[in-house]
């Protein structure tokens, strides 16, 4: 730019300087014509009035002869004094003319001819002898003068003239000499201008080669924007996998590709990620989410591609996968890669993730593909087991998601729940010794549902708050009418992250009567490891003198070494160690170990999933003091009525 400007000031003053000079020599020339055309004016009007000058000269002349010859007639009485008279006042005029209109005639024309005049004047007069002889004198001097004005005249007009001319001449010559230097400034102004122009020009070829240069560079850099503004429109900001926008047009490339095979993809949801994320930090969150990216796509390597749909939801696009098998395969392998811990400076993170999985139709778009995954997704996310699930064509869970959901919060108002009771029993007397609370719906037009059937819905959609609050409630209510018997009733990390959870259970508690030692609340084995989130509510929960119980143990990603940290004050081993513990010896240790921990933390263990009488008399022999399952009862309504289980 500053190039640019010190070319464009040089040319500019160049032109500028060039004028300059051209116009100062063009005015000069000018200037000097018309000196010289005004020296020929003058001397030309100079000569036509010394020419009309001599002819008045010559008639003056004439007619002072006239006015003497008319007075010498006069004086003979041949003539009148009017004639002289008249004579003499023509002759004065003409002579009074001659003088006002040019300055060499009244230098030329005495004054004695004035006084010659006024003595003829007078001789007209008076005609006395005294008037003729004034008149008389000197009239022979007066013819004598009047004879050599001419002469005189022209005397002094031709060196008045010679001195016009020189000055015309000196004029002409000025003229001539500024001609040529004007001619000399204009070849030198062309030199000057042919020299500043040929700096210029090339001071203009480095400033077009670097200008060049700049272009070339901007166009670079303009080449790498439009680059990365093409790779920031179709991929993500975090994890740099194609964004939705993306993933939808390849998506749909693929569904029109119909000689590709078949379309499948996967669509996956991160289990407790918001629980990381609030716990741990955003950054944190944005962190696992980045090594989640990479995990899928180091997964999925060449057989599909990945993709982040927003939040903590990732797709998977594959093609090829021509059975339900393979499919499953792969779900199975990002399921893996995914639930293993995620190392967070130096903290371990634990995350699940629930797949939904939809293949290709021949009448569907890729907008409804996605739909079917998304669907099979929520259906996965309330599935007990594996979390992966299918779309089934014939069953749309879209649907039935948007109405129940809409159904649910109707229920609530509609006093469509009732609870169920499966006992915990003591193993040694089979007397029953909490009756746990188990929700269902009687939903109008379906039947009986289960907590499987709509709890994710609920979950999802933030009614596990009202329908958890009326659950306790109702359970608590139930319990207050038995003897002495203790109620447990499932929360979910969602209520306990209500802030007016505990506030509730206080006013429910007084409100049915029910002594706060006689209430436990489960909270699964992965919620309590979110320390961070649970730990404060549980603490007041546990200073209103509920208990607390730690649900599915042994199946999710807690430990034995950290048991003692956990605010339970009931651990339930999950039902998983009962399918082969009665041949398993490794699992009859298992279970021991976890006997003598618990009798060591002082903390109360119940198992569950107890189908048999072999397995209940080989918990017994265990030193397992309390168990639920089958064997003693299925979830119930009126359970509360009895008291003991018969062997």
């Amino acid at each position: 730019m500053e190039n640019s400007n010190r070319l464009g000031v040089g040319i500019r003053s160049t032109q500028v300087a060039a004028a300059v000079v051209v116009i100062a020599l063009l005015a000069a020339l000018g200037f000097s014509a018309f000196r010289n055309a005004d020296a020929r004016d003058r001397e030309s009007a100079f000569l036509g009035r010394v020419e009309a000058t001599a002819a008045k000269l010559i008639a003056l002349q004439q007619e002072t002869i006239d006015a003497i010859d008319t007075a010498d007639d006069v004086h003979n009485g041949l003539a009148s004094s009017t004639k002289l008279a008249t004579s003499v006042h023509q002759l004065q005029n003409d002579l009074t003319s001659l003088r006002t209109n040019d300055d060499i005639a009244n230098g030329v024309i005495d004054k004695s001819f004035d006084a010659f005049t006024q003595r003829l004047s007078a001789f007209a007069n008076t005609q006395n002898s005294a008037t003729w002889k004034s008149a008389q004198s000197g009239r022979w001097l007066i013819l004598r003068d009047a004879q050599e004005w001419s002469g005189n005249y022209q005397s002094i007009a031709v060196a008045r003239l010679r001195t016009l001319s020189e000055d015309r001449a000196t004029n002409e010559r000025n003229q001539a000499i500024l001609l040529l230097l004007t001619l000399l400034m204009s070849v030198w102004i062309l030199a000057w201008v042919g020299a500043t122009v040929a700096r210029n020009y090339q001071r203009a070829k480095v400033l077009i080669a670097t200008e060049e240069v700049k272009v070339q560079s901007a166009r670079s850099a303009l080449a790498h924007a439009s680059d990365q503004l093409s790779y920031q429109a179709h991929h993500d900001s975090l994890t740099g996998l194609l964004n939705r926008t993306a993933l939808m047009e390849n998506l749909d490339d693929a569904m029109k590709d119909i000689e590709g095979g078949l379309v499948t993809i996967f669509f996956c949801d991160l289990d407790r990620f918001k629980v990381v994320n609030d716990s741990l930090g955003h950054s944190i969150g944005d962190e696992l989410l980045i090594e989640a990216a990479n995990r899928l796509v180091k997964t999925i390597g060449e057989d599909g591609y990945v993709g982040r749909f927003g939040g903590d939801e990732f797709v998977v696009v594959c093609r090829g996968l021509d059975d339900s098998n393979a499919a499953l395969r792969v779900a199975e392998r990002i399921s893996r890669a995914l639930t293993k811990p995620f190392d967070m400076h130096g903290e371990d993170a634990f995350i699940g993730v629930s797949i939904g999985i939809a293949n290709s139709r021949p009448d569907i778009t890729a907008q409804q593909l996605l739909r079917d995954a998304d669907v099979a997704m929520y259906r996965a996310k309330g599935a007990p087991g594996n979390h992966i699930e299918f779309f089934d064509a014939a069953g749309d869970m879209f649907s039935y998601r948007f109405n129940t959901e809409t159904a649910l919060r109707k229920a609530l108002t509609s006093n469509q729940f009732l609870l169920h009771w499966q006992p915990i029993v003591n193993l040694k007397n089979s007397q029953v010794h909490t009756l746990e609370a188990l929700v269902r719906w009687e939903r109008p037009g379906t039947g009986l549902l289960l907590p499987k059937d709509f709890m994710a819905i609920a979950e999802d959609s933030g009614l596990i708050v009202d329908l958890g609050r009326w659950v306790i409630a109702a359970a608590c209510s139930a319990g207050a009418l038995t003897d002495d018997r203790s109620v447990a009733v499932n929360i979910s990390v969602r209520q306990l992250r209500d802030v007016r959870f505990v506030d509730d259970l206080r006013d429910i508690l007084s409100e049915s009567g029910l002594p706060p030692e006689r209430l436990i609340l489960e909270v699964t084995e992965h919620s309590v490891i979110d320390t961070a989130i649970v730990t404060a509510p549980l603490a007041r929960v546990r200073e209103l003198g509920v208990r607390v119980a730690l649900d599915d143990f042994g199946t999710g990603y807690s430990s034995l070494a950290l048991l003692p940290k956990l605010p339970v004050d009931i651990v339930k081993l999950d039902r998983a160690f009962m399918k082969e513990i009665v041949s398993s010896e490794p699992t009859q240790a298992v279970v021991k170990s976890i006997v003598q921990l618990t009798s060591a933390l002082n903390v109360m263990l119940i198992v569950e999933g107890v189908e048999s009488d072999a397995q209940r008399k080989l918990l017994r022999s265990l030193g397992v003091q309390h168990g639920q399952g089958y064997w003693f009862g299925q979830p119930e309504p009126g359970r509360l009525v009895g008291s003991h289980v018969e062997n």
